[in-house]
């Protein structure tokens, strides 16, 4: 009876020891990979229970793969997706996920994960691979889109103080309207065409429209600008634009402004991870009514962003702008420095948080306010961005914008406190 016993127990621990070797496991669908059986690969992972951690990493990284072997990058996409989501420091998932976008032809979105990508460690041939799919990208389609559309509450759009009456000379006169809380929504629609010319020569047609669009109809603003010129694009990201512009703004009243320019832009990058952007403006603007507010206008901009790695992006900049207009109390020059950066946390959320400061000098007093001398402003503002990569809808994802600001001038009427929360959405994640 014992003899019967012992043999059966053999005979049981065979069997078992038997169907745990063939047990699928992640070394087994990675020979398989190596192996170039992408087919059984993909179906020795598909077998494996999900577990978390790095074998459920391990296991997405196998799937994805398998799916991009067989040149099936939308099979790839949710697999990939989510491993950017767990693990944003690591640059090969990033590559990856941006070459599968650029294979369904998503541009914009294939674009800002081999920026990402850039950022990390990558061997030369990789590096080598994502500088030829950003050229590729730049000459690719003669056409962009763009468009925002955010519901913005706030205490005081038109930057008023709060205070009830106008001080002039001493004397409260003059009751303000009662415009100091709205809440509207903010649009913006715009395309931009790029014919090929040349090689590297293309024309330049924008056109964008922005307005706010406020619970009383007299507050509502719209603001069209078109410009029409040439771009010329080099090695390491190089682009050299210039043209001509024509720009009206309007109001409930009707055509409030109407303006004539020129636009010259530069672009390039300096080394893997390094942007510098610059562009300048000069136009000539008339105001219906009050030809005092005309005059040219000339605004700088430059920016300056950094990949530091594949989960944090710094970026910073200038603008200087000067409005010569006929009245000296309405001539102004305003200087602003911003500073930010943007971080993707392990899970999914992507955080960002800018700091923007601005100067605002006037060149004489306005003379209703003589007591207080040319207007002297300071204005301090933070801007924090939330979003989460697991929340979309048809490939956006919603963004959360909460910003605060605060300005302090020697004129009573140009201090002011201002709280904005705006909900929006983007593609760039």
């Amino acid at each position: 009876m014992k003899r019967y016993a012992l043999a059966w127990g053999l005979v049981c621990l065979v069997g078992i020891t038997g169907a745990s070797a063939q047990e699928p496991t992640l070394a087994q669908a990675e020979r398989q990979l190596v192996a170039e059986d992408t087919a059984a690969a993909r179906q020795t992972a598909e077998g494996l229970s999900s577990a978390d951690g790095d074998a459920e990493i391990q296991r997405l990284w196998l799937l994805a793969l398998s799916h991009m072997r067989e040149d099936a990058p939308r099979a790839a996409l949710p697999h990939l997706e989510r491993l950017v989501t767990l693990a944003p420091d690591t640059a090969r998932f990033r590559l990856e996920l941006a070459r599968a976008l650029y294979l369904i032809e998503d541009n914009e979105r294939a674009y800002h994960h081999f920026q990402f990508a850039l950022g990390g460690s990558l061997s030369l041939s990789e590096i080598a691979t994502v500088h030829e799919y950003l050229h590729a990208m730049e000459r690719r389609k003669p056409w962009q889109g763009h468009a925002r559309v955010a519901v913005v509450s706030q205490s005081n759009p038109w930057h008023r103080s709060g205070e009830d009456f106008v001080d002039i000379g001493g004397k409260l006169l003059l009751p303000v309207p009662e415009v100091e809380s709205a809440t509207g929504l903010e649009i913006g629609l715009g395309a931009t065409h790029l014919p090929r010319l040349s090689r590297d020569l293309h024309a330049r047609l924008h056109l964008m429209a922005t307005g706010q669009i406020f619970e009383k109809s007299d507050l509502n603003r719209w603001h069209l600008r078109g410009e029409m010129g040439l771009l010329s694009l080099g090695d390491h990201g190089r682009q050299i634009g210039g043209g001509v512009s024509l720009q009206a703004a309007y109001g409930a009243s009707g055509r409030i402004m109407h303006g004539v320019g020129i636009y010259a832009s530069f672009q390039q990058r300096f080394g893997d991870r390094t942007r510098l952007a610059m562009r300048m403006t000069a136009d000539q603007l008339s105001y219906r009514g009050l030809p005092q507010l005309g005059g040219p206008r000339i605004t700088t901009a430059m920016e300056l962003s950094r990949i530091v790695s594949p989960q944090l992006r710094l970026q910073g900049g200038v603008q200087l702008a000067h409005h010569h207009t006929e009245a000296a109390f309405h001539r102004r020059s305003t200087g602003a420095v911003s500073l930010g950066g943007e971080y993707a946390l392990r899970g999914g959320m992507i955080a960002g948080l800018e700091a923007r400061y601005t100067h605002i000098r006037v060149a004489e007093a306005n003379p209703l306010q003589l007591q207080y001398g040319p207007e002297r402003s300071n204005r301090m503002g933070i801007t924090a961005r939330l979003m989460h990569r697991d929340y979309t809808m048809r490939g956006f994802a919603p963004v959360l914008i909460m910003g605060y600001e605060r300005q302090s001038s020697n004129v009573p009427r140009q201090s002011f406190d201002n709280l904005r929360v705006s909900l929006g959405a983007t593609r760039n994640f």
